[in-house]
């Protein structure tokens, strides 16, 4: 991990000069990242007395020709912008016709970019629910703008920002020619022109932003990095790979260390970007408590700030906090109702609920409040899925593709939804692409054995469900019925299968009656409580087979008569075999009585558990004396 450089006097006025130079362009999103990262610097090292106007004004980007352009284009460049924030972006491009500076440029360009994706889009839902309906707008000026900024050399006029018409709207940025290329996808241009652009101004968050969906592998980020003029130890570079790891969702605990560097007295120590990185980070190496943890700081510190609050309903919801998660629903629904991510949070809550309609309602509400939200519709295809709509489901989870096909999660979706549709080879391939993205993902090899298994692929499948039996016992929040059933199918394969192993089988079914021994000490089996979801069931067919093992084997016989004698004081009733003269034939295989307690021939006792037998606590309920 290399050395970070502290925030110095530097450092600070090269972001308080890209500030400055992304408001006046209309950027917004990022002189909004820009200022909030500036704020989380402490006062004393901000506070330095160093103004603007004390700053080197002529950069190897900013002439002295180019300043006093700007200085006679102020005017214009302020009713301009004045028309911008009033979202007039036709005005704002007329006063601008007769600038000459290269931030007029770049503003008229911006404008018209802006309003040839607004038309582009309002052409494209002319034909809403119809066979010619094209999958994405298609904006017919892209060419045209990027003729009129190719070539350039100003860093800004290489980069004007924004996806799309929503993207626009809602004040997202990227960048003129590098936009226009990634639009065209010429992607490799883009990529070349970005690199330019970072290297002569690091400070702008939307070129990172832009490179980052240009990149869809570790390699590709390493590759980037490398291409920019930038010394080792500059913070940008650690930010923005802790970013790209996280939409990569291949966060590690090396970004989780850098956000802690970064988050430091040094750097930028009240950063709530930083905490959220750092909270996704959390949350996609399944330390869910950790990242809320992580995500109620940042919360405290800021109650109203809206972004990743959907990320922190996730968590809640994986957690099964129904009271918090009620409490955040209503608190933000107040603050504002028509927000992609509030909505993604209501709909967690009825999801958490078990209401699945509400929970629909909500999540196609932000995929119409915006349509390139992503968790949105992965979740409303989730919901689908549980609903028995698989039709709907793929729908949904092909739109997050298209969106983002980094995302493991929609391929996952779609794999179940193929599945339960009895379409396993179907299943297969979207499992397959899940898993190359998330190999740490317990359930999508869990998915991947499922289908396996159905098209009769014995070994492949007993493989994939032994992968995710290590992902889940490694996983402290793994559910126990989860793991319990994983196991009872892996035996049943590795019994009956063509690599046959009855020792293997074995292990698994002595392995399921100590997880519940030990999770489940002091239940009473005969009542059988709902919340236990059949795995009293489960657990008894455990202790039979491993008793028939050893009785058919003439493995452990003592142990083979006690698990017979409790199955029958418990009245099991899903093998017939299990009589009286069942346990006379095994003492008789034995030699010996069985009933007396741990025979020396045997060297066996009930302390070979970690937990006390469920059985056993049975029996003493019943006020039967046991050994």
């Amino acid at each position: 991990m290399h050395t970070i450089s502290q925030v110095d006097t530097r450092i600070i006025t090269e972001i308080r000069r890209c500030l400055e130079e992304t408001t006046d362009r209309g950027l917004l999103a990022a002189s909004k990242w820009l200022s909030e990262l500036l704020l989380s610097v402490p006062a004393s090292k901000r506070n330095t007395g160093i103004s603007l106007a004390d700053d080197l004004k002529e950069t190897k980007w900013f002439s002295k020709g180019q300043r006093e352009a700007e200085e006679l284009d102020a005017d214009v460049l302020n009713v301009a912008r004045k028309c911008m924030e009033s979202r007039q972006y036709h005005r704002a491009g007329h006063f601008l016709r007769n600038c000459a500076s290269a931030k007029a440029r770049f503003v008229a360009v911006y404008c018209q970019f802006i309003t040839s994706e607004k038309k582009a889009l309002h052409e494209w839902h002319k034909t809403d629910n119809t066979r010619n309906q094209l999958p994405l707008p298609v904006n017919n000026a892209i060419n045209d703008l990027l003729e009129s900024v190719e070539k350039s050399d100003d860093p800004w006029l290489q980069f004007l920002c924004v996806f799309d018409m929503f993207v626009c709207l809602r004040s997202t940025i990227h960048s003129s020619e590098a936009l226009f290329l990634h639009r065209l996808s010429r992607i490799p241009e883009a990529l070349d022109v970005l690199y330019r652009s970072l290297s002569i101004c690091p400070w702008n968050w939307s070129a990172w932003s832009l490179l980052g969906q240009c990149l869809d592998t570790p390699t590709a980020l390493t590759d980037a990095l490398t291409s920019i003029d930038l010394p080792l130890d500059h913070p940008l570079p650690q930010m923005f790979q802790i970013k790209i790891m996280n939409e990569l969702h291949t966060a590690t605990n090396v970004e989780i260390q850098l956000c802690d560097r970064l988050l430091g007295a040094d750097y930028f120590p009240r950063s709530l970007w930083l905490m959220g990185q750092r909270g996704r980070a959390l949350y996609d190496t399944l330390a869910f408590t950790r990242a809320q943890g992580q995500f109620e700081t940042m919360f405290a510190i800021d109650p109203n700030r809206i972004e990743d609050v959907d990320i922190y309903s996730n968590i809640l919801h994986l957690l099964e906090d129904r009271k918090k998660l009620s409490s955040l629903a209503e608190k933000f629904l107040l603050i504002d109702q028509n927000r992609p991510e509030v909505c993604c949070v209501v709909g967690n809550h009825y999801s958490l609920r078990v209401e699945r309609d509400k929970a629909v309602k909500y999540f196609r509400r932000a995929t119409q409040l915006d349509r390139t939200c992503l968790t949105a519709w992965t979740l409303m295809g989730f919901e689908y899925n549980e609903m028995g709509n698989f039709p709907a489901a793929i729908e949904s989870f092909r739109k997050a593709l298209d969106i983002n096909k980094k995302d493991s999660r929609p391929w996952g979706g779609l794999g179940a939804a193929y599945d339960s549709m009895g379409m396993p080879q179907y299943g297969l391939f979207y499992y397959q692409q899940a898993v190359k993205l998330r190999p740490s993902e317990a359930s999508i090899w869990e998915g991947l054995g499922i289908c396996y298994e159905k098209i009769s692929k014995t070994f492949d499948s007993m493989t994939c469900y032994k992968r995710a039996l290590e992902l889940l016992d490694s996983s402290t929040l793994s559910p126990l019925k989860r793991r319990v059933d994983l196991r009872a199918r892996t035996a049943k394969l590795v019994k009956v299968g063509e690599f046959q192993d009855l020792q293997e089988a074995l292990e698994h079914e002595t392995k399921i009656i100590q997880m519940c021994d030990n999770e489940l000490f002091n239940v009473n089996l005969k009542a059988n409580p709902p919340s236990r979801d059949g795995l009293v069931e489960q657990y008894l067919d455990a202790v039979y087979n491993v008793a028939e093992f050893h009785e058919s084997n003439n493995g452990n016989l003592k142990l083979a008569y006690d698990y017979y004698s409790w199955l029958i004081a418990v009245g099991y009733s899903h093998a017939p075999r299990l009589k009286a003269p069942l346990l006379e034939l095994i003492q008789t295989k034995a030699g010996c009585s069985l009933s007396k307690t741990d025979p020396p021939e045997f060297q066996y006792s009930l302390d070979y558990k970690e937990g006390r037998c469920l059985l056993l606590e049975f029996l003493r309920q019943q006020g039967m004396e046991v050994d």
